[in-house]
């Protein structure tokens, strides 16, 4: 059964969700959603605090799942390819100062990397776009995220929504993704 994962996008500096070249990914934060999303499902952020419920930052469907190891060596130098696995399985962070402490990066390493399909993948870049009515129940609120509330037939008019001419298609970007940009920031 495909699920909704749902939650507040607090902070978009880039990486969490990384739209970058054309490709979006989420490798760091939301730990539950990277350990529970499987190949299928799909993940909505959206704007914090708004007056206007519904605003969508992002969005996609999983189309694939890998762990930090692989994802590095695939993807090397992405800006949230941010984990080189040694040969003794662990990992060492190849940024000093991204999630600098023991405890956040235990946290990222928690959950695998979910790689989304770009064909129905999409970073708005900070231009929100409202939810359609029919969709409007599945806007997240409050803090956590949220997989219940999804009723029949929501899958299948989010697919045909995010693929209408009414989604931009591409990756819109807020400025350069940098790992220099986004040191010392929180989930």
């Amino acid at each position: 059964m495909t699920r909704i994962f749902r939650y507040i996008l607090v902070h978009d500096h880039g990486l969490a969700p990384c739209p970058a070249n054309g490709l979006v990914t989420l490798a760091t934060c939301k730990p539950s959603i990277r350990r529970s999303a499987a190949v299928g499902d799909w993940v909505l952020g959206f704007r914090p605090g708004s007056l206007e419920r519904g605003l969508l930052l992002w969005g996609g469907r999983v189309g694939q799942v890998m762990d930090h190891g692989e994802y590095e060596r695939r993807h090397r130098g992405r800006p949230d390819a941010l984990y080189h696995e040694r040969p003794d399985g662990g990992y060492d962070r190849l940024d000093p100062d991204y999630h600098p402490s023991e405890a956040e990066k235990a946290r990222d390493l928690s959950g695998p990397v979910l790689i989304f399909d770009p064909l129905v993948s999409r970073h708005l870049g900070g231009r929100p776009l409202p939810l359609p009515e029919s969709l409007m129940h599945l806007a997240a609120a409050g803090r956590g995220h949220r997989v219940n509330g999804v009723v029949d037939g929501d899958v299948e008019r989010l697919g045909h929504w995010f693929s209408s001419e009414v989604v931009p298609r591409g990756m819109h970007q807020q400025g350069a993704s940098t790992r220099a940009r986004t040191t010392r920031r929180r989930c």
